[in-house]
This record gives structure tokens, C-alpha cells and sequence, in this order.
């Protein structure tokens, strides 16, 4: 005798986000000369399809992308003087004053204020408080 209840067996079909996302895999993965031929491809085999696809690839091209205003993130001064400090490992893990870039490795001049380096975090476009 069977059970009254069904047992739950494999779909018959793929689901479609699945479907999409396989796609969508395969997009990426895919290369410029690639992409081009599929693009000529679909022209030849489905006019219509490719105009559809032309199209929308336009207009999100020409949409700008909704990006959230990223917060700033705090940067490291001395609370005696305001100069940039950072911690250099050529020279040790202490903190250091240094001129120049703070975002690039090599753009740096470490200098010695006389005074070592008493370290305050401040947001790039907050004004330091009474130094």
C-alpha cells in the first residue's frame, strides 16, 4: 500500500530565477569578443531581440547609478599639532608625521615635528577641534 502522503520529488523544470542567474553567471564570465559575437548572433537570429536588448542596455548606460553616499572614514592626527600621522612599518609600529598622499604607498615624507605623535581621529571634512 502507498502512503497518502506525496513524497516530495525533483522539479520538472528549473525554476526561472534560477534560470536568470545561471545567465547571468555565464554574462560575466564571458569575454568582450565573445559578448560581440553573441551580440551578432542574436541580430541575425532575432532582430527584434536584439533592438530590445540594444535598447535597454542604453538606458541603463545612461541612468545614473543610485550609489549611497559612502560615510567618510576617519583619518589619524596628532592631537599636539594637526599634522597627518601614520604608522609606517619600514620604520617601526609606532606612529609617525608624515607630508603628502595618504591614500598612496611610496607618496610620503616623514618628518619629526619635535614632539612624538599623539594620535586623534577626525573626519576629512570636520574641522580639529582647539589643537
Amino acid at each position: 500500500m502507498s502512503p497518502i502522503i506525496a513524497q516530495p520529488g525533483l522539479p520538472a523544470q528549473v525554476h526561472p530565477d534560477e534560470a536568470a542567474r545561471k545567465r547571468a553567471a555565464r554574462l560575466s564570465a564571458a569575454t568582450a569578443e565573445q559578448a560581440d559575437k553573441a551580440l551578432a548572433y542574436l541580430s541575425i537570429i532575432d532582430p527584434l531581440m536584439f533592438e530590445i536588448a540594444m535598447d535597454a542596455a542604453a538606458v541603463a548606460a545612461a541612468a545614473p547609478e543610485e550609489e549611497e553616499p559612502e560615510d567618510p572614514e576617519p583619518i589619524p592626527v596628532c592631537r599636539s599639532c594637526g599634522g597627518q600621522v601614520g604608522i609606517f612599518l619600514d620604520c617601526g609600529l609606532g606612529w609617525h608625521h608624515f607630508r603628502g598622499d595618504s591614500t598612496t604607498v611610496g607618496a610620503q615624507e616623514i618628518y619629526d615635528p619635535g614632539h612624538p605623535a599623539e594620535v586623534t581621529w577626525h573626519l576629512p571634512d570636520d574641522e580639529p577641534e582647539d589643537l
